[in-house]
């Protein structure tokens, strides 16, 4: 990544400046776009719209682009494999050079990949269009090995350059739409998705039983029985890390703790002091958005010599920022060899990370969200690794899926519930309250006989007085259930008319 300050139209490579009015941004910079050859280009610019398409939809963004529809290339995708779909767009009034258009794939249990770039959007982009163009636009893509479901929805739109929030989309007028600006325009099925149940979280942050010691080892028993990330992803459109990189949560009444292992054969980063350019070259990021509405979020920075970033962004990565904002953070790290040789062979290392549960408000204390949370409750994050080997420009690696082109990608965030020590979730413990008293209840059915309906103000005590019959040991069953889970499970009913409306 790479941090730009903008004075009077001019931007210059960030240093530490004391300027009022001074305004700075983190950009990411990935490969080069590759060069598009011309006839290609030309090739795909029609002057009449095809009558055969697979899918017409006529979307109609801000009367200035519309979407005519797509032929399918691969309808059924494998986990893995490889698809592909052909746009069609009419351009009826330019809309800008500052315009891009953009490709979301969605999955049921929250998966995402951004699908933006293709050749044509590429070789031909905003500021070349014209009135009157029809512009085919084939987009090939790669479905992840890690993707759940059994569907895979693509969505098409448009944002302006720079936006970092919904607000900078063009609206759509006419056609399908979701509340994110997006049209929907087809959905894929998928073949070998791993399964994930509907309304559960992407991760269940156990909390800690025992006090946690910073030390950048992780020893603690807390530590040892709370569920480790899949390997990071390497971002997209970027370069591949050097080696595996994993996480873990906790949390408890004081603190949200990370415990992040790289493996690297050459740690290093020149950055020692606290708010030098950490992302420059190896270090673990972390973004949180406690109250989940894509505005107001925190990023923290740790690198190999232990030096912190922090800053504060009140309305997205393309807003005002407050870089002056201090976190309370404290992290300890280990390093598996040196962190300042370029010489040696190192095999990795650790960060330990210790995040106030009032940092996440940053500078809001208005933000709408419970401190300590309870079990139930849920956050935003993503965790991102940056590495700078010695020979080759900066690569990086994600818990959740992200583009080169956006580091901080609010929409991209992972969803954690903050669960108990046992790392059972309030939807879990409600599912499974429920489960164990349809199970019980039936088995007692089984020996007495169906339940009917229980006798107004006969208290537990009445029914153990007399010898108990088919109905009476149903009913005092479901009261010691109903006992035993309470305030952490709803009843039965409850259960299952909110899966009903689910």
């Amino acid at each position: 990544m790479r941090r730009e300050v903008t004075l009077f139209g001019l931007t210059l490579l960030a240093v530490p400046l004391v300027m009022a009015g001074a305004l700075s941004s983190c950009v990411e910079k990935g490969p080069p776009e590759p060069k598009i050859d011309k006839a290609y280009v030309q090739a795909n610019l029609l002057s009449v719209a095809p009558s055969d398409l697979d899918n017409v939809v006529n979307v109609d963004f801000d009367g200035k682009i519309r979407y005519l529809g797509n032929r399918i290339g691969t309808k059924q995708l494998s986990v893995g494999g490889a698809g592909s779909i052909t746009h069609f767009w009419e351009i009826i009034e330019p809309p800008g050079s500052e315009w891009r258009i953009f490709s979301h794939l969605n999955g049921t249990a929250g998966q995402w990949m951004n699908l933006d770039a293709t050749d044509m959007r590429t070789g031909h982009p905003a500021k070349k269009w014209k009135s009157g163009e029809i512009i085919r636009d084939e987009q090939k893509f790669t479905l992840t090995e890690t993707w759940a479901g059994k569907s895979a929805t693509l969505s098409v739109g448009l944002y302006r350059k720079g936006g970092q929030s919904t607000d900078s989309r063009m609206p759509i007028i006419a056609g399908p739409k979701d509340a994110e600006h997006r049209s929907p325009v087809f959905t894929f099925s998928v073949s070998g998705g791993a399964k994930q149940a509907k309304g559960h979280p992407n991760y269940a942050i156990r909390k800690a039983t025992g006090p946690i010691t910073i030390d950048g080892k992780a020893d603690e028993d807390s530590w040892k029985n709370s569920p480790m990330s899949p390997n990071f992803t390497d971002v997209e459109g970027g370069l591949k890390v050097g080696g595996k990189t994993v996480a873990r949560l906790l949390w408890d009444d004081e603190y949200l703790y990370a415990f992040v292992q790289a493996e690297d054969r050459d740690v290093y980063s020149q950055f020692k002091n606290k708010d030098d350019t950490l992302w420059k070259e190896d270090v673990i990021e972390l973004f949180i958005d406690a109250d989940k509405n894509r505005r107001g979020y925190i990023e923290l920075q740790v690198n190999p010599n232990n030096a912190h970033f922090d800053a504060w962004f009140p309305k997205g990565r393309g807003q005002k920022h407050h870089f002056e904002w201090e976190s309370k953070m404290k992290s300890a790290v280990v390093v598996h060899g040196t962190a300042d040789k370029r010489s040696d062979r190192d095999e990795g290392w650790d960060v330990e990370i210790a995040i106030p549960l009032a940092d996440v408000r940053g500078m809001d204390d208005a933000m709408r969200v419970t401190l300590p949370p309870e079990v139930g409750d849920s956050w935003r994050l993503n965790v991102v690794r940056g590495e700078k080997p010695k020979d080759r420009s900066l690569a990086a690696a994600t818990w959740n899926p992200i583009t080169v082109s956006d580091f901080h990608a609010l929409g991209r965030m992972l969803t954690v519930e903050f669960a108990d020590s046992e790392g059972v979730t309030k939807l879990a413990r409600n599912e499974g309250a429920a489960a164990v008293l349809e199970a019980s209840e039936d088995s007692v059915a089984a020996s007495t006989g169906p339940a009917t309906e229980e006798p107004a103000g006969e208290d537990d005590a009445e029914l153990k007085r007399r010898t108990p019959g088919r109905n009476d040991l149903m009913q005092l069953h479901r009261r010691a259930l109903k006992r035993q889970t309470a305030g952490a499970a709803k009843t039965r009913e409850e259960i299952l008319e909110e899966r009903a409306r689910r």
